[in-house]
């Protein structure tokens, strides 16, 4: 029976970490998620006439491919 309330209390702690680091995680995508936002929003005032419009498109490319594999990382917890 000790051996059970163990276990139990084990998968419980097991479960708050889960819990915690997609806590976490989830505000991380939040805020790569307003960058990308942010990013259109500046793309679309400033358009070609930018001189960081190309780079504009690449960050944004990455900060998105960043945010979806951390994504998938937290479907997997």
């Amino acid at each position: 029976m000790s051996d059970k309330i163990i276990t139990d209390q084990d998968i419980a702690d097991i479960d708050r970490v889960k819990e915690q680091a997609i806590a976490k995680h989830m505000s991380d995508i939040k805020v790569m998620s307003k960058l990308i936002l942010s990013i259109n929003e500046y793309i679309i005032r400033f358009g070609r006439t930018s001189n960081i419009h190309d780079q504009c498109f690449d960050l944004k490319a990455q900060v998105i491919k960043n945010r979806d594999n951390l994504q998938d990382w937290v479907n997997k917890i």
